[in-house]
């Protein structure tokens, strides 16, 4: 009888504490979760964070909600907060070789690189210019933005005879396209030299061409001034001469005149 009765008294206390456990259970599961990457836990509560773009200007209280704020000009956060201030975006400073890529909002960053002929270093965390290739070296086409060059060793066929940042090598000259023929051959820091032969004859024999036919051309036009300068002054001299005669010729008639009625 005495087991029974212990059996008896046990199976309430089992059965209380089963029912204790499943209202636990209950509790836990109706609780608001707290672990998004939206909310927070603040006085007991599970309240909401602010969204990109805004701040939070005052927390959650037991009968309130968080306040947010939007960010100011040239200010932004990119994530859901709680911080107290938005952060500044990024100077993209010219005067040190920077340009603005990407502007920037409210919600998202702005964000720097190197102007063109520029390349950031880790060293210095500064833009620096890029290398130049020498004469035989040309740069690695497409040059890609804040990269420093790339330079290559020109090609046979090909050549370069610059100090450059951004110049590839350079193709060799066709001679025989061009109707002429190699007199040089060319490197990797030189062009190929074309001969002028077929075009030398022609150009020596325009001189002896034109040459004759400019000192006739002077000649005339050297006679034909002497001549005008001389006629001028042969006609003036003649005018002058036959207005003497005349005038003598008119004293003398009036003359004759004057003493033919005296008589």
């Amino acid at each position: 009888m005495a087991p029974r009765a212990r059996r008896r008294r046990t199976l309430p206390s089992l059965l209380a504490l089963c029912a204790l456990l499943g209202s636990l259970q209950v509790t836990f599961q109706v609780a608001p979760p707290c672990a998004s990457e939206r909310h927070y836990e603040h006085v007991g509560r599970c309240c909401r964070k602010c969204e990109p773009g805004t701040y939070m200007s005052s927390k959650c209280t037991a009968t309130s909600d968080s306040v947010c704020l939007p960010c100011g000009r040239d200010e932004y956060l990119d994530t859901w907060n709680e911080e107290e201030k938005c952060l500044l975006h990024k100077v993209c400073d010219t005067g040190k070789a920077l340009v603005a890529v990407v502007p920037g909002n409210r919600t998202a960053p702005r964000r720097c690189a190197c102007t063109a002929g520029y390349h950031w270093s880790e060293d210095c965390d500064c833009c620096r210019r890029n290398a130049e290739c020498a004469p035989g070296f040309g740069a690695r086409h497409p040059v890609q933005l804040n990269r420093d060059t790339v330079c290559e060793p020109c090609l046979a066929g090909y050549f370069s005879d610059t100090l450059s940042s951004t110049e590839r090598c350079k193709p060799w000259t066709n001679c025989t396209s061009l109707g002429a023929t190699e007199a040089r051959a060319g490197t990797n820091k030189s062009d190929v030299v074309c001969s002028s032969s077929l075009q030398s004859p022609k150009r020596s024999d325009e001189p002896q061409v034109y040459l004759p036919s400019l000192v006739i051309l002077l000649l005339f036009i050297s006679v034909a001034l002497v001549a005008a300068v001389i006629s001028g002054v042969y006609y003036r001299k003649k005018g002058k001469a036959l207005t003497a005669n005349l005038w003598r010729w008119v004293n003398e008639t009036c003359g004759r005149l004057s003493g033919n009625k005296g008589m």
